[in-house]
């Protein structure tokens, strides 16, 4: 594996231990991302489906509770063993797989859906993964995919993350944005949308990827934004997109 992606791989093999406690992962929302992923995909034309950067397998999960045979890759080793044990505690049988998405090892049309939630802007390459994820989709097969604006800004924050350091209140959040520098610090000139992508641009890497049928979904019943709400003008266009699409 390239450099480049041993340090991302590190990073989230790391970031698995607190992942799970992300806000925008509340039953809640849960119920609110099962409920749109069941009306996303009753169209779709089997039921074999794959996560692409399953992370803890969140995706996963809803796909098999809606009655999918169901993939899940991730390039974090750690991630792949949380994933497995929240598939095992929900009694749902998901076949779990330390892969790359840009890279994929299945053959060409093997899944009817493909879904990925904020894997995009890490990619060195989405355009090539998009690729990669139309290749395995069956004809007429659904793509569904989420992710936003993240618009990082931890390299301008440096000083103060070592202030609260030197203070003594070293707590998770400070933590995770200074692993988080750490780890993409040397990253950023390779990774075309690490400040975040916006529908404009996602929509044009489908339409390059030959993707069909592009359509953007509501996100404004979520109450919990994935990316956070500081710094966001109200009235802005929203700061994470929901698209589905055929091959």
């Amino acid at each position: 594996m390239e450099r480049q992606k041993r340090s991302i791989q590190k990073y989230w093999d790391w970031r698995s231990l607190s992942y799970p406690r992300d806000a925008d992962k509340s039953e809640a929302v849960a119920e609110r991302w099962e409920t749109l992923l069941a009306g996303l995909v009753s169209g779709a034309p089997g039921r074999l489906a794959i996560d692409m950067g399953t992370g803890t397998g969140q995706f996963a999960v809803y796909l098999a509770r809606l009655g999918f045979r169901v993939t899940g890759i991730d390039i974090s080793e750690r991630m792949i063993q949380k994933a497995r044990g929240y598939a095992d505690r929900c009694k749902l049988d998901i076949d779990f797989q330390l892969q790359d998405a840009e890279n994929l090892l299945f053959k060409d049309s093997t899944f009817d859906v493909v879904v990925s939630r904020n894997l995009l802007w890490t990619l060195p390459d989405p355009g090539k993964a998009l690729e990669e994820w139309r290749r395995v989709l069956k004809p007429a097969g659904a793509l569904i995919v989420s992710d936003g604006m993240w618009m990082n800004t931890t390299w301008k924050r440096v000083h103060h993350l070592a202030f609260k350091i030197l203070r003594g209140i070293f707590i998770n959040g400070s933590m995770i944005s200074l692993r988080f520098f750490c780890a993409y610090a040397g990253l950023q000139k390779g990774l075309p949308f690490y400040e975040g992508i916006c529908l404009a641009e996602a929509d044009m890497l489908f339409q390059t990827a030959r993707f069909r049928e592009i359509k953007s979904h509501d996100t404004s019943f979520f109450d919990t934004n994935p990316y956070g709400t500081k710094g966001y003008e109200r009235g802005a266009p929203p700061r994470f997109f929901i698209v589905q699409a055929k091959k």
